[in-house]
C-alpha cells in the first residue's frame, strides 16, 4: 500500500471500530478534523515516515 489516502482510510476504519466517540472533548469552535481523523493522519504519517 503506497497510496496515502488508502492507508489513511484503512487506519481510520480500524480506529472507528475500536472507538465509540468521534470527538473526545468539547470545543468551542467546530474543528476541521475529528480526533480520530487526526490520530489516523498521525499514524499514517508515522507509518510512511513522513515528517521525520
Amino acid at each position: 500500500m503506497n497510496n496515502l489516502n488508502a492507508i489513511y482510510e484503512r487506519i481510520l476504519e480500524v480506529l472507528s471500530q475500536i472507538s465509540e466517540q468521534q470527538l473526545l472533548s468539547y470545543q468551542r469552535r467546530q474543528p476541521r478534523f475529528s480526533d480520530l481523523e487526526l490520530i489516523s493522519l498521525s499514524l499514517t504519517s508515522e507509518y510512511l515516515d513522513i515528517g521525520q
